[in-house]
């Protein structure tokens, strides 16, 4: 249990808060003033909302007020949307009144060479005992707990929590997770990191119960940051596995990211070898990504890397195959036993070799047949299905009857690659309510589960 002075529990008034006041709240509909406290109106916060502009009297049917400090009610959440240079009486403001926790949206500091106004805002904090996160973010959404304080608010209830220094970034990802049918459990936007940096949020996330995942866009650390991140990690990565997203691994990319946060994007190489040292599991792209908390949120870890493919089509097999190899997963022959399992079930023409194919004409029944047998083959870690659905066959039995082989086995498991675009689309919906990760190409299928191999292998190597 975290102490009340703990820097943990500090961190209860910022993602727990009782009350929230918006300072610079507006009532144009297309201002970050007003984005924001509809997000918290419309996300079903409980507690008690405060907008403050000293133009206005109501906003969204509650009462505003001019300045945070004529509050009658105490605030345990402020969030500033200012211009810059209006922040640091903000600041002040909420310092009297007693606020322990501030979220700076605003922009306009170290990411654009004012470093010493940021250290003024860093003074003020300490002086009054309070914590920000920011400047230059987005503020942050808590699903679980009815908490949307950030003007990014399009996300659905779900288990992975995502901490991103862009802004933008939570954007993309939002809208990605949502098309992916990923959940999340957080999402914060930590911008310039003045204050609240990524190791406290890491650590916060790995006591946040529902989180299950936590991913990281991170862009670049200063050193005092990154020794703090991985000690933070190392912490974590025990419990809850941790997946980065870092760009800069070229000359203009490392320029770009000096230029949005201020920051050094450092050598990727040096970053890749501390990351694997504490466990950190590292995507290259962002598909790569998203892909990547699919597995790591839906799956159970393989007790190996021994996959077994299924497929309806000896094109997409041989794709599949290589796809494996080309990331370090191994697809074994069965044994004969195995294979004799296999042809008892299938016509003559079809291949029992791995992978297994049961031609275009193979219906409901066959795929629930042989993905219950593979999922019970002891020498078998993982199951990977692809399709690629003929005209006259019925994708939704189909993915009913891999749905139903899962039920049979649960400690393995198990993906589909339905490979046909908009003909497979109803059935998408149904492998998302089951848990079973579906991607469209084989690659992207086999990149996703080398991650849950490595989380594995990371693990097992730990004394």
């Amino acid at each position: 249990m975290e102490s009340s002075d703990s820097p943990l529990s500090q961190l209860d008034s910022l993602f727990n808060p009782r009350s929230i006041a918006v300072i610079g709240a507006s009532d144009k509909t297309g201002r970050i003033g007003f984005v924001v406290v509809n997000s918290l109106v419309q996300g079903g916060f409980s507690g008690l909302i405060f907008p403050v502009n000293p133009r206005l009297t109501r906003l969204l049917d509650m009462p505003a007020f001019p300045s945070i400090e004529v509050i009658p009610d105490e605030v345990d959440l402020a969030i500033i949307v200012l211009r810059k240079e209006l922040v640091l009486k903000a600041m002040d403001e909420c310092g009297r009144k007693g606020v322990r926790a501030v979220i700076v949206m605003s922009s306009g500091f170290s990411e654009l060479g004012e470093g010493k106004a940021e250290e003024e805002l860093v003074t003020k904090a300490r002086h009054y005992g309070m914590r920000f996160l920011g400047p230059n973010c987005a503020g942050y959404a808590a699903p679980w707990e009815s908490v949307y304080a950030s003007f990014e608010n399009r996300v659905q209830q779900g288990n992975l929590g995502f901490i991103s220094q862009s802004g933008a970034m939570c954007a993309v990802f939002l809208a990605l997770a949502r098309a992916e049918g990923l959940g999340l459990s957080m999402f914060v936007s930590y911008g310039n990191a003045a204050d609240i940096g990524p190791d406290e949020l890491l650590k916060y996330l790995n006591k946040h119960e529902p989180s299950h995942l936590i991913a990281c866009y991170l862009e670049g650390l200063i050193v005092r940051q990154a020794r703090q991140f991985l000690l933070a990690a190392r912490l974590v990565t025990p419990h809850k596995p941790i997946l980065v997203l870092k760009p800069g691994n070229t000359r203009a990319g490392a320029r770009a990211i000096a230029s949005h946060t201020g920051t050094l994007a450092g050598e990727q190489a040096i970053y890749s070898g501390a990351f694997r040292q504490v466990g950190i599991l590292q995507a290259n792209t962002l598909y790569e990504f998203i892909d990547a908390c699919k597995t790591l949120t839906a799956l159970p870890l393989p007790t190996g890397d021994r996959v077994a493919i299924m497929t309806n089509s000896g094109g997409p097999g041989v794709l599949t195959v290589d796809a494996c190899a080309h990331v370090g997963l191994t697809v074994p022959q069965f044994d004969s036993t195995f294979m004799q399992h296999l042809k008892k079930v299938l016509p003559p023409s079809c291949s029992v070799d791995n992978p297994v194919d049961v031609g275009p004409e193979g219906n409901e029944g066959t795929y629930q047949h042989i993905v219950q047998l593979l999922l019970a083959n002891k020498n078998i870690d993982i199951v990977l299905v692809v399709c690629v659905p003929p005209a006259f066959s019925d994708i939704r039995a189909i993915t009913k009857a891999v749905i139903a082989a899962k039920r049979t086995c649960t400690s393995k498991p198990l993906v589909t690659c339905w490979m046909a675009g908009d003909i497979v689309a109803e059935s998408l919906p149904l492998l998302e309510k089951a848990s079973i990760p579906n991607f469209p190409t084989p690659q992207r299928a086999a990149t996703a589960l080398s991650f849950l191999v490595q989380r594995a292998r990371w693990l097992n190597s730990q004394p």
